[in-house]
């Protein structure tokens, strides 16, 4: 595989993803908290505290730009 990745601190070129047939086992995502009024989910929404950077050329983009309108 070309392409690499940071995991844990090291670069690594080889997937270490993958399943005994070579398929590729996608990790869990680490996002799992929302941003409330309250702040009951430990992430108080404030203004001009988060911000959004949004990857033009990122095929699920559209996911999020339609939620930050």
């Amino acid at each position: 595989m070309g392409l690499g990745m940071l995991v844990k601190g090291q670069w690594m070129t080889e997937r270490e993803q993958e399943d005994t047939q070579g398929r590729f086992l996608r990790p869990s995502t680490t996002f799992r908290h929302q941003i409330t009024a309250d702040g009951s989910s430990g992430f108080k929404a404030e203004p001009d505290r988060y911000h959004l950077y949004i990857c033009w050329a990122c095929p699920w983009a559209h996911r999020t730009l339609s939620c930050a309108n």
